[in-house]
């Protein structure tokens, strides 16, 4: 098999995910050492008008070392690309966590909260504010520990008294005084939102939520939800004072970590160790792309270099053998087999028993009959978007050809919109495709099936 691209010391492997222009990709260094490298196109920055996002978003990582944050290590780039080589969290979103149990019982998503609200406080504590904290931005490691990602939207908000009035974040999780338009404190205006996935991890619903988009906002602005009835008092108690309307009496995160349902199992000491480190980098650097400036090529392949299975897929062999499609699907139950193998949780992969040919037809019909707009990229991949009730949805369907003629691998994935929207599409197009679907993987989210 033909060795991946190398970037600098980090070899690029197989596809972990990909975004609207990004992709991220297993990265594997001179020691071994494993990475999430996330591949940004310049050009499609430029075009997007994201550069400014990007550079606040790289000054932002390079402020915070903190174990719940997901770590930038470097960033790199080349004439076409921008490399970001991040800290690799194997365990998934939060949110599929949440889709597979349905919900958390009160201990599981106290210990979670505590994670979210230990890491907030250390970025509040430097002046940043995420501004898009949900469940989809909250990934899981190996050891069952958060990870915050995805600062994207982050800013910095000192002096404390200086109002931000970008009106930003995921409409659901959003806070109220965001969507005024008159100016907000980004780090109240993250408790809310904390507030709202803590509902979110022990109800297994939304508080928020409505098919149009003008009556979600309205229930959002007048606080209108029902709290679950199963939650304790505690519980109760602290949501409802997480997500009051008016910022001036919302929980601040000092007061939320001095609540009694908070403080059970809460460990002070470990909170006071972890809430101390940071790199030194000043905001102004929020005007600077810093980025090394490397070569692209092929890896050699060199005695001693790393060897990582299915870490360094053929651009030009898009087929797929026995060893690569069990390590594709699998989940914990390889961890014990091998290290040097990345356990993925991916809820949208399937074999469809068709050709490439037919198989990609037959998935963009369906797609069609969905109103997914689906056009071709390549022979290998479709992209498309849905406009739904949350907001646009894009999406990619790849196809990778295994040893079987007849037997494809299809991928699906999120680019920008709604999680919830997005599992919607895909049951619907898994639902479409009948009889050609020969099987899932077995970490499909069962527990959204109906």
């Amino acid at each position: 098999m033909v060795k991946g691209k190398k970037v600098g010391k980090y070899e690029l492997g197989r596809t972990l995910g990909s975004g609207s222009f990004s992709k991220v990709k297993l990265g594997v260094d001179d020691q071994g050492k494993q990475y999430a490298v996330k591949i940004i196109d310049k050009e499609q920055l430029v075009r997007e008008h994201m550069e400014e996002q990007l550079k606040r978003e790289i000054s932002v990582m390079k402020m915070l070392n903190h174990p719940h944050i997901v770590r930038l290590y470097d960033v790199l780039q080349t004439s076409n690309h921008i490399y970001l080589v991040l800290e690799l969290v194997t365990g998934g979103e939060l949110f599929d966590r949440i889709l597979s149990a349905k919900k958390f019982d009160e201990d599981t998503a106290r210990r979670f909260f505590q994670q979210i609200v230990m890491a907030l406080h250390f970025c509040h504590k430097h002046g940043v504010c995420h501004r898009d904290l949900k469940p989809e931005n909250l990934l899981v490691d190996d050891k069952d520990n958060i990870k915050i990602t995805d600062f994207g939207l982050a800013n910095i908000q000192k002096p404390v008294d200086r109002m931000l009035m970008t009106v930003c974040g995921t409409p659901n999780y959003v806070a109220p005084e965001v969507l005024k338009e008159t100016g907000y404190n980004g780090i109240i205006a993250d408790v809310w939102s904390a507030g709202v996935i803590l509902f979110v991890m022990m109800a297994g619903y939304l508080p928020f939520d409505d098919p149009q988009l003008d009556e979600l906002f309205k229930k959002i602005q007048r606080g209108d939800f029902k709290m679950c009835k199963t939650f304790s008092d505690g519980a109760k108690d602290l949501i409802s004072k997480t997500m009051l309307v008016d910022p001036a009496r919302r929980l601040t995160l000092d007061g939320v970590m001095r609540h009694p349902w908070f403080q059970k199992g809460f460990n002070k000491d470990l909170f006071a160790s972890y809430n101390g480190t940071t790199g030194v980098v000043s905001v102004e650097s929020v005007d600077r792309l810093a980025g090394t400036n490397v070569r692209e090529e092929n890896a050699t392949g060199a005695p001693g270099s790393p060897k990582t299975p299915g870490a360094a897929a053929a651009a030009d062999d898009t087929r797929v053998g026995a060893f690569e499609l069990i390590s594709t699907l699998t989940t914990s139950t390889m961890s014990g087999l091998t290290s040097s193998q990345p356990v993925i949780k991916v809820a949208t992969r399937f074999f469809l028993g068709l050709d490439l040919l037919h198989g990609t037809e037959r998935v963009s019909g369906v797609l069609e009959g969905l109103k997914g707009n689906p056009k071709a990229k390549d022979e290998v991949e479709l992209r498309g978007f849905v406009n739904c009730s949350k907001g646009l949805l894009t999406y990619s369907v790849s196809f990778t050809q295994t040893i079987v003629p007849t037997l494809l691998l299809v991928e699906v994935r999120r680019g920008r919109g709604d999680t919830f929207d997005f599992h919607t599409l895909y049951r619907s197009l898994v639902r479409g495709l009948g009889t050609d679907v020969r099987s899932r993987a077995v970490v499909v989210d069962s527990a959204t099936e109906g």
